[in-house]
């Protein structure tokens, strides 16, 4: 390298041996030559990391901010017998206690640092001419941090638990709520099928009251009559006059306990079904009202409906009874000259019974009465849905509905 000629015919030294310099043979001739030990100039031109750092007041050191944990370094070298490509570099990289972590010989100018753990570090750079005469070495300090303190993943991490805690909470709450509910919707049910059942118990015992007055008292009062029909009548005395008026008092009292027993137990409901049983409910009560409280009525019914009533006998009988009770308001209260009873089932099958009149009405939510006390427990046992509406002008409007049901299918 650096001679006159890459072709060399004879290389022997200059005496004495001691001197360096050499005398060479080549195809031009014979030529002194004096390798020299003039170091090469070396200097650091780039240092690349997340930024381009600057070369001035390098001596200071580099802080490597976190999470910045590689660097590159770039060098030059000048030299006037040495072509810049024919430099050779070394490269070293020492750790905290002056162990080399990482050593490189090339020519390739740059060197890459990677990875680093935290800690305190320094590169030396040397330049080797083509005689590998050392230049000064350059030397890079630089320090790589460590990660801070965690503080906003230890929040988030906090928030997260407490997002957790608090998820798992409303889902314990929740089941205990659900478990709750289920337990009051299992005794809300047991409830409503043993009032339902006590109701049907009632209904039992009335037919019973029904079927003693009815066998035994009519019975009874029909023995009387016969006695009183023995007895002898005389023209000028009082006993024929008092056996009629007898006879009278026991035929009027067999009557209104026929009455009682049809109130206790509606035969009819059994005999006709409910469509009939409704509008004989409301004939029954007129005709029982006197003269001048006597009102028209108009029942409005579907003949077929009857057949699409899926109610058992225990429903049919409090639909019967609500419905009874909503006449005997009217007749008490209404002052009613016309009266409608409409009874029929919805596209959505449900079952609704109408009753308006055209009497002075009442302010809806104000009537605490027992009767409307009555309606609604009825209805209640029976999961049917009641209301009233009140027409300024005069007038109310009742309603009841229920969802019909299935032939078999159960009440709760």
């Amino acid at each position: 390298h650096g001679l006159p000629s890459d072709k060399i015919f004879a290389l022997f030294s200059k005496s004495p041996p001691t001197e360096e310099t050499l005398w060479i043979g080549t195809n031009r001739g014979i030529a002194e030559y004096n390798p020299g030990k003039t170091p090469a100039i070396l200097r650091l031109t780039r240092i690349l990391g997340s930024q381009i750092y600057q070369l001035t007041n390098i001596e200071r050191g580099l802080d490597l901010a976190y999470p910045q944990n590689s660097l590159v370094i770039e060098v030059a070298a000048i030299s006037s017998r040495t072509f810049p490509e024919e430099f050779q570099y070394l490269f070293l990289l020492f750790g905290d206690k002056e162990k080399i972590i990482k050593q490189r010989l090339a020519k390739d100018p740059q060197f890459l640092t990677e990875n680093l753990p935290p800690g305190k570090y320094r590169i030396e750079v040397r330049a080797y001419t083509s005689v590998l005469t050392d230049s000064k070495p350059i030397v890079l300090h630089f320090t790589v941090a460590s990660a801070p303190f965690p503080w906003a993943t230890l929040s988030l991490s906090i928030l997260l638990a407490l997002s957790l805690f608090a998820l798992w909470w409303g889902y314990h709450q929740n089941a205990k709520l659900f478990g709750t509910n289920k337990a009051l919707a299992t005794a809300n049910k047991q409830l409503a099928e043993t009032r339902l059942q006590l109701a049907s118990e009632t209904e039992n015992e009335r037919k019973r009251i029904a079927r003693d007055l009815h066998d035994q008292t009519l019975s009874d009062l029909r023995q009387l009559i016969m006695m009183t029909d023995q007895l002898p009548k005389e023209q000028n005395g009082d006993k024929g006059s008092q056996s009629t008026v007898f006879r009278t008092e026991i035929e009027s009292i067999s009557t209104e306990i026929r009455r009682i027993c049809e109130d206790l137990s509606p035969s009819v409901l059994t005999n006709v079904g409910l469509t009939a049983a409704l509008e004989w409910s409301l004939t029954e009560a007129i005709l029982h009202l006197p003269k001048e409280q006597k009102f028209e009525y108009e029942f409005i019914c579907d003949d077929e409906l009857e057949d699409k009533i899926g109610f058992d006998s225990a429903i049919q009988i409090q639909i019967y009874r609500i419905t009874q009770e909503a006449i005997s308001n009217i007749c008490r209260h209404a002052q009613a000259k016309k009266v409608r009873l409409t009874v029929d089932i919805s596209d959505n099958n449900v079952f609704t019974v109408s009753l308006s009149d055209d009497g002075c009405g009442f302010t809806v939510g104000k009537k605490t009465g027992r009767g409307l006390s009555n309606i609604r427990s009825r209805a209640s046992l029976i999961e049917a849905e009641v209301n009233w509406q009140s027409n300024p002008l005069g007038g109310t409007l009742f309603n009841l509905q229920k969802r019909n049901l299935n032939p078999g299918e159960n009440l709760i």
